[in-house]
């Protein structure tokens, strides 16, 4: 994963831990990456796959921090990691009822915080992607959602309710979301009247960031991060009058 871009400024960041508390108690465990400079920036809240929160998540915060938000990434099965796909399902199974409150409540505490210029994004991997499309069309102040990879199945009846632009990023060698339904969602995007992407980027599979990717794989995962960085920029930017 490319840490640099020359035509983006990088900031000096801070990094930590912290507890969400939830409606009935519950802290829930979070990450928390943002520029060290003293004034406010856009929000993002990072969802991280099923595999839990990992040192990917962790890596992409701190990208994503130092290219200028504020970053929140909540740890939606409380410590809990796997490797193995069928201890992945089981930690959504069990997790997956009160999954969207719990970002949804992070969405709202990034918006409130007095670092936070109140424009906010989320941002999802694979289940993280869907929870990012459920945020797109449940929450009406969110500025933009970043979907990789996500699984739009039980949203394309529901697109044109949403009144967050999506960004939607696939490999042309996903194995899960099939290309009839990578079509039904882009005739989905089509009939709205925001602004969604949907970007396909050749040799990609289900994983967008890999050390054991191929030179080329490497350039189409940097490519998916400067569509994702250009289209928050669109989004989120900032009125310098009000900096």
């Amino acid at each position: 994963m490319p840490i640099y871009h020359a035509s983006h400024v990088e900031y000096h960041i801070a990094t930590g831990h912290i507890q969400i508390v939830m409606d009935d108690g519950t802290q829930l465990p979070a990450y928390w990456a943002h520029p060290t400079l003293g004034r406010v920036f856009p929000g993002i809240a990072l969802l991280h796959d099923w595999w839990g929160f990992d040192d990917l998540t962790r890596r992409l915060a701190n990208y994503f921090a130092q290219m200028g938000y504020y970053v929140i990434a909540p740890d939606l099965f409380f410590g809990q990691q796997t490797t193995d796909p069928r201890e992945a399902m089981r930690l959504v199974e069990q997790y997956q009822k009160e999954s969207y409150h719990r970002v949804d409540t992070a969405l709202a505490v990034l918006e409130k915080h007095h670092q936070c210029n109140a424009k906010v994004a989320a941002i999802g991997l694979g289940m993280g992607g869907s929870l990012a499309f459920e945020a797109a069309i449940h929450r009406p102040d969110l500025e933009a959602a970043v979907s990789f990879a996500g699984f739009p199945q039980s949203y394309l009846e529901q697109i044109d309710e949403a009144t967050t632009p999506i960004l939607a990023l696939y490999g042309s060698e996903e194995p899960y979301t099939k290309p009839p339904v990578l079509r039904a969602l882009k005739q989905a995007f089509e009939k709205s009247l925001l602004p969604h992407q949907l970007a396909i980027l050749p040799g990609l599979g289900h994983t967008f960031f890999s050390q054991n990717f191929t030179p080329e794989q490497r350039s189409q995962s940097a490519r998916a991060l400067e569509l994702t960085l250009d289209f928050l920029e669109k989004h989120l930017a900032e009125n310098e009058d009000e900096s």
